[in-house]
């Protein structure tokens, strides 16, 4: 389950900009999530809670839109939406290919609530 080292670095860096605002609570984490990145969705909630509870993001939402898989294939350099975990040009019905989009993992927004939270809630 690498979800949780996931909601590990993520929080991190949320903590971060709840710190560089004065330690405010953190409301709403948003992502871009790629299709290749394999992440269950429930997990990575589950995790980003666990590890929020007793920081300045604890009840915080966290909120992602998924990045389609896009492949490049190696022999005719055509680009397409694998359908299947077998990438097969549709083109000139290669297999293999290049991930040129679908495996990025973006904060895109952390949102931050007008009021501090309590001190010591910082990690």
């Amino acid at each position: 389950m690498h979800e949780f080292s996931l909601a590990e670095r993520i929080l991190e860096c949320a903590l971060e900009v709840s710190g560089e605002h004065g330690g405010a609570a953190i409301e709403r984490v948003v992502l871009e999530i790629g299709a290749l990145r394999a992440v269950v969705p429930e997990s990575l909630k589950f995790a980003f809670e666990a590890a929020s509870m007793e920081t300045a993001a604890e009840g915080a939402l966290l909120e992602w839109r998924e990045i389609p898989a896009e492949v490049e294939c190696r022999s005719c350099l055509e680009t397409y939406c694998p359908q299947d975990i077998v990438w097969c040009c549709p083109g000139c019905g290669a297999t293999g290919g290049r991930a040129v989009r679908g495996d990025e993992l973006i904060i895109t927004s952390v949102s931050l609530s007008d009021t501090p939270c309590l001190e010591g809630a910082i990690r």
